[in-house]
């Protein structure tokens, strides 16, 4: 593949990464800010679930425009305005000491975030050939996972020295790759034909049904999972085992560690491993579910870690190979539209994890990971019988060979 084209992959990973790191770098700064702006426990937590509620809401408006317009200056007017929302944030919270500034900047954050994120794996696919399209889609996830692993580390950092610091870092991080977006990725050559694009994306969706409906059943359970499980480990290291909120944190790096490592490994190898992608999906969730259940018969805390950690390295395995067959399934001029769903879907993970293992704890401190692993298994067996059918369907593959509309 051409060096100008893996530096737009490159680019194009980055935008998760960033994101993700705008969005969970805030989490440690919670409770300061609660006691910073005097404001209750929920309005404080207000700050973080804006952001996701917005993104799941207009996610799917962003695929559907991208496929319309170029995803290229899309993504840089979108973190241009992320970059302007964490600007009106960190000066809010520095300068004027606003509550109100605060979350007002978290909204147009979380528009400029919903308009970009879901343009990460579309701009892959568009840059890369063919044969490297896979893995370029994989490279994406990668930069998803990096992100939710330094996130919480480098937010607690740099809240050490101001509460209000990731709140600039935002705005630095997102200009800076609304910039360098410019100049790592091509512009537009080859536009698709305009007239056909109105309906589609509504016959890509009849041809890959199958496909489609397990991806995104698929992409919801594993977040879902992932952050419902993360939560329980947590509390359950806070409340049982008494563990120092720093040593929570370096604990809770080793799933969000091996969710990495998965990724990595499946993003390197997806375009190798044709037929086994597919597998790879319900073999990973068959894996979570079955870690997941063994987490809730362990009453010892690292027997609890291990269990949680190879779960999370079964959802790494799932997500990767979900990205890389969504990317080589899915012609350019749909792909926007079609994944933007697959993205959005993903965001209920951490919108609905929490607060569901939370809840599931007043059954038993084994419940949350019984119930995330019924979930798991019966995604894993929905989604092979889909994905079968879309293999015995013969659901046509992408055949595009124009340079990439980005």
């Amino acid at each position: 593949m051409r060096h100008r084209a893996w530096l737009g992959i490159l680019a194009a990973s980055l935008i998760p990464f960033v994101l993700t790191l705008g969005n969970s770098m805030m989490v440690p700064v919670v409770p300061v800010m609660q006691s910073a702006f005097g404001v209750s426990r929920t309005a404080a937590s207000l700050l973080i679930t804006a952001y996701s509620v917005i993104a799941v809401v207009l996610m799917p408006v962003a695929g559907f425009v991208s496929d319309r317009v170029s995803r290229r200056r899309l993504a840089m007017a979108a973190l241009a305005l992320a970059a302007v929302g964490g600007g009106i944030a960190a000066v809010g919270a520095s300068a004027a000491h606003s509550y109100a500034w605060v979350l007002a900047g978290r909204v147009v954050q979380g528009v400029g975030a919903a308009f970009s994120m879901p343009l990460a794996l579309p701009l892959a696919g568009d840059l890369a050939d063919p044969r490297g399209r896979g893995r370029a889609a994989g490279f994406t996830e990668v930069g998803n996972t990096v992100g939710k692993l330094v996130s919480p580390l480098l937010g607690a950092l740099l809240a050490t020295w101001a509460f209000f610091a990731p709140f600039w870092a935002v705005f630095a991080l997102c200009g800076t790759l609304a910039a360098a977006i410019a100049w790592m990725i091509p512009g537009e050559r080859h536009p698709a034909p305009r007239a056909k694009r109105p309906t589609g994306w509504r016959r890509a969706f009849r041809e890959h049904a199958s496909l489609l409906g397990a991806t995104y059943l698929s992409g919801a359970v594993c977040m879902l999972c992932l952050f419902g499980g993360l939560v329980n480990l947590s509390e359950a290291l806070a409340d049982s085992a008494h563990v120092p909120e720093w040593q929570n944190g370096l604990l809770l790096s080793i799933p969000q560690a091996m969710l990495c490592l998965a990724s990595l490994v499946m993003g390197l190898f997806a375009d190798r491993w044709k037929a086994p992608v597919r597998a790879a999906i319900w073999l990973g969730l068959g894996w979570t579910a079955a870690s997941f259940g063994a987490a809730g018969t362990f009453q010892h805390m690292t027997y609890q870690i291990t269990a949680v950690s190879l779960g999370a390295f079964g959802i790494g395995t799932a997500v990767t190979a979900i990205d890389a067959r969504l990317a080589t399934a899915l012609s350019r001029d749909v792909r926007g539209s079609l994944s933007s769903l697959y993205t959005s879907a993903r965001f209920l993970g951490p919108t609905l994890g929490p607060p569901l293992a939370s809840w599931l704890q007043r059954f038993g401190p084994g419940a949350p990971y019984m119930t995330l692993g019924a979930f798991a298994l019966a995604a894993a067996l929905t989604s092979g019988a889909l994905l079968w059918r879309s293999a015995r369907n013969h659901e046509p593959a992408s055949s595009e060979r124009q340079p990439a509309h980005t």
